[in-house]
């Protein structure tokens, strides 16, 4: 299947009692606001697309654009006449990917929903099955509704996912704390991270959403609208949630492999204690000067004496100092 087959264009006219009919560039160019609601779903490469778009659609050439770019970042932008809302969608068959999710570009005024995606989101083909069967949505809020669930509801599979993966890794640990989870662990924040930076201004641009007053946003659009955000809110505090674990259990290998260290250390310390004498001794009577007990045919004395009298004074300086210094505390 090419990628045109799998993320196809097409158009319906909604008749506003939940059935609809689909229609093609023709219709579409003669479609006037009326009884019936358009719904276009697109690519932004398609050339009829941006022909009519920038030609015949009638929007600001600024909304036209942001239709048309592929990253945008999650946003509600309020335009006279309508709303630019841009959301990010699991792409069919990578819903356990964060880093795979697409944006959505919507426009959305009393009579006509634009939506534009680079990749196949399976929420619109479910919402298209439904309008052939006469059970799809009536009017354009209800629509929108209907398009935010649904993301939100294939988002649940992603978090259940991740916090899955979390709990693997926690059985990993507990079972073998010396267990190597360390890449793992970071591929794992990695997509957290990448996650919430797509939830925050989800979240933020369907609060907006909320406050503008149109007529197609209704009450009860609003009430549906404003679960959703709950929802949402929800699934961000599920995700803190899962993001601390992950820092507790990158603390959990900090303090093992501290704890290897120090015992490292301990064993090299003992060793090192344990032949310091030994060392001292030989490496003090290996001097060559006179004077060393038991050295046959020594002369005087005193040179032995005086080296150690010399060590003696040079370890009295060093203490000195070292407890000046403060690093014996």
């Amino acid at each position: 299947m090419s990628r045109h087959d799998a993320c196809p264009i097409y158009a319906l006219f909604l008749n506003r009692q939940g059935g609809g009919r689909e229609s093609g560039w023709q219709e579409i160019r003669a479609w006037r606001p009326g009884e019936t609601i358009l719904l276009l779903v697109s690519r932004p490469d398609g050339g009829e697309t941006q022909r009519w778009l920038k030609r015949e659609s009638g929007l600001d050439p600024e909304v036209v654009e942001s239709l048309l770019r592929t990253c945008n970042r999650p946003q509600c932008v309020s335009y006279k006449g309508g709303v630019l809302l841009t959301l990010r969608a699991a792409a069919y068959g990578t819903l356990h990917d964060p880093t795979v999710m697409p944006c959505v570009n919507l426009w959305i005024d009393h009579h006509r929903v634009i939506a534009i995606r680079s990749e196949p989101v399976h929420v619109f083909e479910q919402i298209r099955g439904e309008i052939a069967k006469g059970e799809g949505p009536e009017e354009t809020g209800e629509l929108i509704s209907d398009v935010l669930n649904r993301l939100m509801q294939r988002l649940e599979p992603l978090l259940l996912t991740i916090g899955g993966e979390v709990d693997g890794l926690e059985d990993r640990l507990l079972m073998n704390p010396e267990a190597d989870i360390q890449q793992d662990l970071v591929t794992m924040r990695r997509k957290m991270i990448t996650l919430r930076n797509i939830l925050s201004p989800e979240h933020e641009a369907i609060s907006n959403l909320l406050m503008e007053r149109y007529s197609w946003l209704n009450e009860s659009v609003r009430r549906r609208l404003s679960e959703i955000n709950t929802r949402l809110h929800h699934y961000l505090a599920e995700l803190d949630a899962t993001r601390e674990r992950a820092m507790l259990l990158q603390d959990e290998i900090m303090n093992s492999q501290t704890h290897k260290m120090n015992r490292t250390m301990k064993i090299l310390t003992v060793i090192t204690a344990f032949l310091m004498p030994v060392n001292s001794i030989t490496s003090l009577l290996g001097t060559n000067i006179e004077g060393i007990p038991g050295q046959a045919g020594s002369g005087p004395p005193w040179g032995f004496s005086a080296e150690v009298g010399g060590l003696a004074l040079v370890m009295l300086l060093s203490y000195i100092i070292f407890k000046r210094l403060k690093l014996f505390e």
